[in-house]
């Protein structure tokens, strides 16, 4: 996803829920709303909000959305579950939750340059999906290993996902398994984006 430039405190305002890391909290979550006035969203308003949060938390495009939604839709069991554990899957989500960016910004920002190793093997998109028992490494540069050293310093004490086995010395992670609906830690009711997409 292009780097989204506009205003974020705004965007965490309207969906009520910080969904960008590194955002002032007070500032995104102070509402000003008229005095006696308080609007009262449609049911198409309430599945459109609950699609943007999981669009700008796991900073996608409409496009990337819609083709996970599809890729989601064609496995047996529920859609839903489906479509948010494929959103995990991701390989910027990874490298964020497992402590080594801090933001999803920033792990993209990693993958893109091409910084981040899957199995040895350089991968340089960030919407790659990866599977049980992929191992996340880094290139052998000073620059980018010195910018995952601090950040796993300055997030000291983080507790990454169960599914994914972090060892902060090497600056390694591996997928011990898939992630199921109990570890998506974004607040969500999947079924109304389900809802949204099949309109």
């Amino acid at each position: 996803m292009g780097r989204f430039t506009g205003p974020r405190a705004k965007i965490c305002r309207r969906l009520g829920l910080l969904v960008f890391e590194n955002t002032n909290v007070e500032k995104a979550l102070l509402r000003r709303e008229s005095v006696g006035f308080q609007r009262k969203k449609s049911e198409y308003g309430r599945r459109l909000q609950e699609k943007q949060k999981v669009m700008h938390y796991y900073g996608m495009r409409e496009r990337q959305m819609g083709k996970a939604f599809d890729q989601a839709r064609a496995i047996k069991g529920n859609t839903g579950e489906h479509f948010l554990v494929l959103c995990e899957r991701r390989l910027d989500n990874v490298v964020f939750s497992a402590g080594f960016a801090s933001s999803r910004a920033g792990a993209r920002q990693l993958v893109n340059h091409g910084h981040v190793r899957v199995n040895g093997a350089k991968i340089d998109i960030a919407s790659a999906m990866v599977s049980t028992g992929d191992t996340i490494t880094f290139v052998d540069k000073v620059g980018p290993r010195k910018l995952v050293q601090d950040t796993l310093a300055a997030k000291s004490g983080y507790d990454a996902p169960d599914w994914i086995a972090v060892d902060a010395k090497s600056m390694t992670a591996k997928i011990v398994r898939f992630p199921v609906r109990q570890d998506v830690r974004l607040p969500v009711e999947e079924q109304l984006v389900v809802e949204f997409y099949s309109r």
